[in-house]
């Protein structure tokens, strides 16, 4: 969709640190972990909290939560979002964090929204592990059939493989070595360190407080990252695309507001970036490759071409799916994830897409660009491409 006649800019856009799982967010409730980057983003907005008409959060692992799948709401609850004004759920896998953008810009283009919350949560260390076969009894002797709940999602019952195998596949379609996708890898890791040394993520990241025996502590930067990364060190596994080059699962939020025109001009709010259009595409689930047509579709229907875009954010759920998106796009890599990527955050999957957004919002500010693109590949052979530029 090109977006001609209305505004919908971005004047918020905050994330927590990304942490590893089992790690120091992993008590956290993921509705708690939104509201701090929340809060964060409208007080940077200066903006009225009261002002917000609605709530669009994804929160795919509604299971992680003993909330009966009410996260979305309690999000906007804790955020100081006024009781009156609903909240939606969104689910669309790993692009689930730009679909909740998305869907905040329709609700603006369709006059139901001025001011619209929106991101994904995710804490995926809570996961559960699930016993299906006990529901209604079971014969003496049975053994039970344990479920891990984070293993079930990597499997595409459609294919009948999983996507750990699919990325194989993609590596072999391509021609990818086992040294080009850990050499990817590695580069995210570096790149990432590289960031965090020149304090590149000091606007979008929000301190987050925890607990911990009974002890406060805050969580400053992301935890997942190992900058100390080497080559030798992911040669262990023998197939080309395996653990160690794919994305790992993480806990973590990701927060935007969005604003109208007119109450940007109402309010004289002071945007950050602003939207101008967003593409969702069906794909062979056989491929994952889901972006490449997201992409294209999007830059045909602004009128742009690749090399007219300054940067690219393309989820890294698995190295050679990134390498395969960048070689059919024909991309320059140097555009591509600048700061690193899932690979070295790690994935909680209904937050990734909100902050890579998050990210290109400050990093245009930063280095004085004009356009970029986030982008992913998701579940059941889909992608998802939004664009944004700067004011």
């Amino acid at each position: 969709m090109l977006l001609k006649s209305k505004g919908i800019f971005v004047i918020g856009a905050k994330r927590t640190p990304f942490c590893k799982y089992g790690g120091s967010l992993r008590e956290l409730p993921a509705s708690h972990a939104f509201a701090a980057a929340a809060k964060d983003a409208i007080q940077s907005a200066k903006v009225d909290p009261n002002l917000i008409d609605c709530t669009i959060i994804g929160n795919i692992n509604f299971l992680s939560q003993c909330d009966g799948g009410k996260t979305p709401r309690y999000c906007g609850i804790y955020s100081g979002v006024p009781i009156e004004k609903p909240a939606l759920g969104i689910n669309r896998t790993c692009a689930t964090g730009i679909q909740a953008v998305i869907s905040g810009g329709m609700e603006i283009l369709a006059n139901s929204a001025n001011l619209c919350l929106t991101g994904g949560t995710d804490i995926m260390s809570s996961l559960p592990m699930l016993v299906r076969s006990v529901r209604f009894g079971t014969s003496f002797g049975t053994p039970y059939l344990m479920e891990d709940h984070i293993k079930t999602g990597f499997l595409d019952t459609y294919t009948g493989i999983t996507l750990q195998k699919n990325a194989e596949n993609i590596a072999k379609l391509y021609g990818m070595s086992r040294k080009d996708v850990d050499e990817f890898t590695i580069k995210s890791h570096l790149k990432w360190k590289k960031a965090q040394d020149s304090n590149t993520f000091e606007d979008e990241i929000t301190k987050l407080k925890t607990e911990k025996n009974k002890k406060e502590r805050y969580v400053m930067k992301d935890e997942l990252t190992n900058p100390e990364i080497k080559l030798e060190d992911l040669t262990a596994s023998p197939p080309i695309s395996n653990f160690n080059n794919s994305a790992a699962p993480a806990d973590g939020a990701a927060a935007i507001l969005l604003a109208s025109e007119e109450i940007v001009k109402m309010h004289n709010l002071n945007p950050l970036a602003r939207v101008t259009g967003w593409s969702c595409v069906g794909s062979d689930p056989y491929e994952g490759l889901g972006a490449v047509a997201a992409i294209k579709k999007l830059t045909k229907t602004v009128d742009l071409r690749m090399h007219d875009i300054d940067l690219f954010e393309i989820n890294e759920t698995f190295a050679s799916q990134s390498l395969a998106v960048i070689k059919e796009l024909d991309l320059d890599e140097t555009k591509v994830n600048v700061n690193g990527g899932s690979l070295a955050m790690g994935h909680p999957v209904s937050a990734t897409g909100a902050r890579m957004i998050t990210h290109i919002v400050h990093q245009l500010r930063l280095h004085n660009f004009k356009t970029a693109v986030a982008a992913s590949s998701f579940g059941g052979g889909q992608g998802v491409a939004v664009m944004l530029e700067t004011i």
